[in-house]
């Protein structure tokens, strides 16, 4: 946010210096020659031209800052529908379970794979992704 707050001052001087060129333009016209007028023209539209970029600027951060918020917004809907029961996160009406390791470590949500067991394996739950192992 400290870049939105940046650029927009930096807009708002430009602006201001424009605001003063143009002060001047009109309060001395009859008395600028055309050589001054047209360079003062000129400092204006330098202005202006600065002034565009540095809202195009803020424009791109609001919006950055507006996809991270929304990123935020449905993490945190994510955080809320999962339960961590038996060291397991588990959905609402979901029937697979997801990696703890993979949501705590990267914030990745993968199911597991359920594998029966048999012989010396006991039932359990298996990670593609990091390829960690739980009881079931």
């Amino acid at each position: 946010m400290a870049g939105v707050l940046a650029s927009t001052a930096a807009a708002i001087g430009i602006l201001d210096k424009a605001v003063s060129i143009t002060q001047k333009l009109a309060n001395n016209s009859d008395e600028l020659d055309k050589a001054t007028l047209k360079l003062e023209l000129a400092n204006l539209m330098v202005e202006l031209a600065n002034a565009k970029i540095e809202a195009i600027t803020t424009q791109t951060l609001l919006f950055d800052a507006e996809q991270k918020n929304k990123q935020l917004e449905e993490q945190l809907k994510d955080k809320h529908a999962f339960t961590f029961d038996s060291g397991l996160y588990w959905k609402e009406g979901d029937k697979t379970p997801f990696c703890p390791a993979c949501k705590e470590k990267d914030t990745k949500f993968i199911h597991l794979q359920y594998f029966a067991g048999g012989g010396s394996y006991s039932a359990g739950w298996y990670c593609k992704v990091c390829r960690n192992e739980f009881e079931a």
